[in-house]
Order: structure tokens, then sequence, then C-alpha cells
């Protein structure tokens, strides 16, 4: 469990909290909470302000939608790529390979013709100069 979640696992409950500070003098404690609210007011100004800026763009973008509009434009004649486009896939062939241990015993591997590879299956490859190819089941 990193710090932050040790924290926030003692924080999360009165009776943790109570066994947290059990020792400590309740002016000890009220330096903490003071110290505490003044993050929480910085946090709560950084948030506005993010909101606020967030708002703007988004009141940016909704003008520049209305002018594209109104002169009959799209992303696309500026020579932006279009968002609604799905990514490109990375298409991998999978294959059973075939490959023999140093105990002489036949192994079968299902897997890409790229990444990394068992470990034995690796050192036959380095042991007889095979590539990955070669060791695949029912090619000729």
């Amino acid at each position: 469990m990193n710090m932050f979640d040790e924290i926030m696992h003692r924080l999360s409950s009165k009776n943790r909290m109570r066994g947290l500070f059990k020792d400590t003098h309740f002016e000890d404690m009220e330096r903490i909470i003071e110290r505490m609210n003044s993050l929480l007011e910085e946090k709560r100004k950084d948030f506005e302000a993010e909101q606020e800026k967030n708002k703007e763009k988004a009141e940016s973008i909704e003008q520049v939608r209305k002018m594209l509009e109104e002169k009959g434009l799209s992303l696309s004649d500026l020579g932006a790529s279009d968002e609604t486009q799905p990514k490109k896939r990375r298409n991998v062939s999978k294959h059973t390979f075939e490959y023999q241990t140093k105990a002489g015993d036949k192994v079968q591997w299902y897997g890409s013709t790229t990444g990394r590879l068992p470990k034995e299956f690796q050192t036959y490859l380095d042991d007889s100069g095979k590539k990955r190819v070669d060791c695949i089941l029912g090619q000729e």
C-alpha cells in the first residue's frame, strides 16, 4: 500500500483517526486542522479556477463551431483530422509454434510472431539459429 492509500485508510474512519491521534494534545490537533483547512481552501480555489478555465474553453469551442457553420466549413476543410474515425488497431497474427527443449521434449506454444517468448523457446531459437516463423506448425 502506498503512502497516500495508507493515509486515506487511516483518515476514512473516526475510530482509526481516534487511534492515530490518541497521544496528540488538542492544541496540536487544532494546528493540524487549521493547516488541513488551509490546504482544502487552496484545493477548492484551484478546482474552481480549473472549472472556470474549462468553461471558457467550452464557450470558445462553441463560438468557433458557430463561425464554421456560418461559413459552411468543417474541420476537415481546415486540414484537421476527423475525430469520428476510429483508431486503427494493430493486427497481430497468432500461431501455434513447436520447439524442442534441452531435455528433448517437443513443446507447443500459442502466441504471436512479435513480443516476448517463453525462456525455453528463446533458448531453442538461440541455440538452433532458427527464426520464430520457422517453428510455426502447419507452415511449409
